[in-house]
């Protein structure tokens, strides 16, 4: 006796062919929501939503101030954003001494400021009124009127100001000495500490020399333009050689390699 044996070959080919339908079908919708994610992100984002603002560098200036300067809102779309316009806007102001304003794909923009540093204080007029003035390494007077933050950094002296407003420059053959002074505070700040005031005297024939007031002794010192670490021991070292002698001296004279001092009460 046999058995018969009954193969559905309809069925098992229908199946097969099931598969590979729902695979493309759901390679097709993968493509779509790919699709439509990138053009969400390449497109919808840049052009339809708020910027997103980071800042940085900045401490004398808030947030909401920079973005006063800056002139932004919050609600600028990244897109039509203009980063040259804001950096110039920013750089316009005098505290800071370098704007970076750079859009991040694809909705944030990156602002990066590096605001000056004060190396000297000086005073000035405004309207018959005496105002400090704080003077960065490059020779602006970026801060004026306001009260000074730094209050150990040497007073420069016998300068003049004209039409005094934040940003104005000093003379060009001063900016070696404020480059100076910026090294010392960087170097060694206990010993830019020890000087109080920085006077300017020109020369008769161009140039200038410097008049030392140290901060512990009444003795003044007058040097020439070099005023360097090595310079300032010097000083120091001649200060203290000069006060073991018990005279009443007025000014100690070390340009030119050479000291020579004058007592109180004598003439030049």
């Amino acid at each position: 006796m046999s058995e018969a044996v009954i193969v559905d070959h309809g069925r098992s080919e229908s199946k097969t062919e099931i598969k590979p339908i729902l695979l493309r079908v759901l390679i097709a919708l993968l493509v779509f929501f790919l699709a439509a994610e990138v053009l969400f992100y390449m497109i919808l984002v840049p052009v339809t939503t708020d910027i997103r603002l980071v800042v940085q560098g900045t401490t004398s200036v808030g947030y909401d101030e920079l973005c006063t300067l800056a002139g932004i809102t919050g609600h600028e779309k990244w897109f039509q954003f203009g980063t040259a316009a804001v950096a110039s806007r920013l750089a316009s102001h005098p505290v800071f001494e370098s704007v970076t304003v750079e859009k991040i794909f694809p909705d944030r923009v990156s602002i990066t400021v590096v605001e000056r540093k004060s190396v000297a204080i000086a005073f000035g007029q405004i309207n018959g009124r005496t105002v400090p003035l704080e003077i960065d390494r490059n020779g602006v007077a970026f801060r004026v009127g306001a009260p000074v933050v730094a209050s150990s950094l040497p007073l420069i002296t016998g300068l003049t100001f004209e039409h005094i407003v934040p940003g104005v420059r000093l003379n060009s053959r001063l900016i070696p000495l404020l480059e100076q002074l910026a090294v010392l505070e960087e170097s060694n700040p206990l010993l830019i500490s020890s000087i109080s005031e920085v006077k300017i005297e020109p020369k008769t024939y161009g140039g200038y020399d410097l008049v030392i007031f140290p901060v512990h002794t009444p003795i003044r010192v007058r040097m020439d333009k070099a005023l360097n670490q090595d310079a300032i021991q010097y000083m120091m070292l001649v200060l203290d050689v000069v006060q073991d002698l018990k005279l009443d001296v007025e000014e100690i004279d070390i340009r030119a390699g050479t000291v020579a001092y004058r007592l109180k009460g004598e003439v030049l």
